[in-house]
């Protein structure tokens, strides 16, 4: 392994950390709120208080700014294992900080989770920026991204409207649904750094000005997207259940990025076992974290 293998994954592990802790700190001020139930409406409650800030902080900025450093260092395929790790994080910070409850199903569902994320680590599919340079100029390649892009919304589409419809299900799905989002914004960020100097240096063909121009856009549009849908799930299910949800989606994305967008060949034989291992648990895990009946809406 290259030096600069092991600090993109320090930097991938890091960055999970960040922004779990954010997650906490933002299902603790949604608590905060929902006792109070006067005053102004939720959002803009959640605005004002402090510790709901200093999450998003934590989350969105802190830990994005590393998820960033270690994308453009290992690619897509290995960053979403990597800050996957911050569940730990969550897992003992919602029962100390948040008084949230485990039951043995969720226990294993969250120890699962993380060795099928450790499995995808171990799987070594990194992809480098001139990798994702020479896919962009693909035209193949570009309806494969067209056809996952729109897949991902269709499926970001679907679940959310069955968020609505399905009794006692609001909090996951909307989870499940932020796990789609993310899924499109651990793709798009790749084109985004590729590009980024050769765009801004004015030197960009008019494909790869379009192509950073969507980048920036669908970034913009699931982070926050993710951030508002996050404290809706938190007003009726536990973030040690919404979180880890999401993940599942999350996990298995990379594996179709690396095998079908990129048409990349696994580094070993080892690489195959790893991946299928990682991707049966981190499934069973999902399903695990997602059984608990959720809280009343306040």
């Amino acid at each position: 392994m290259t030096a600069s293998y092991i600090i993109g994954v320090v930097f991938g592990i890091l960055g999970g950390i960040l922004n779990q802790f954010g997650q906490l700190l933002e299902k603790l001020a949604v608590n905060q709120v929902r006792k109070d139930s006067a005053g102004v409406g939720f959002f803009l409650r959640l605005l004002k208080n402090r510790v709901w800030v200093f999450g998003v902080l934590f989350g969105l900025f802190g830990g994005t700014a590393l998820y960033m450093v270690a994308q453009s260092m290992i690619g897509p395929a290995l960053t979403p294992g990597l800050m996957a790790s911050g569940l730990i994080v969550l897992a003992i910070g919602s029962v100390r900080l948040n008084q949230e409850t485990l039951n043995a199903s969720e226990i294993t569902g969250i120890g699962l989770m993380i060795l099928g994320i450790l499995f995808l680590g171990l799987s070594e599919l990194g992809i480098n920026q001139t990798q994702v340079r020479a896919t962009l100029a693909d035209d193949e390649a570009l309806h494969r991204i067209a056809a996952f892009t729109g897949g991902l919304f269709f499926l970001v589409f679907a679940v959310r409207v069955s968020a609505e419809r399905v009794s006692g299900r609001k909090g996951m799905l909307i989870g499940l649904t932020n796990g789609f989002l993310a899924c499109l914004s651990d793709f798009w960020i790749n084109p985004l750094l590729a590009l980024f100097v050769i765009v801004l240096s004015g030197s960009g063909s008019s494909l790869q000005n379009t192509i950073f121009v969507v980048a920036a856009l669908i970034l913009m549009t699931t982070d926050l997207s993710i951030t508002w849908q996050n404290q809706l799930a938190f007003k009726v299910a536990q973030a040690s259940n919404v979180v880890p949800v999401a993940q599942v989606p999350v996990q298995i994305s990379p594996i179709i990025v690396y095998f079908y967008i990129f048409a990349l060949k696994p580094p070993s034989t080892i690489s195959v076992i790893y991946i299928l291992a990682g991707t049966v648990l981190t499934v069973v895990s999902g399903f695990l974290l997602g059984r608990r009946k959720e809280e009343p809406v306040v």
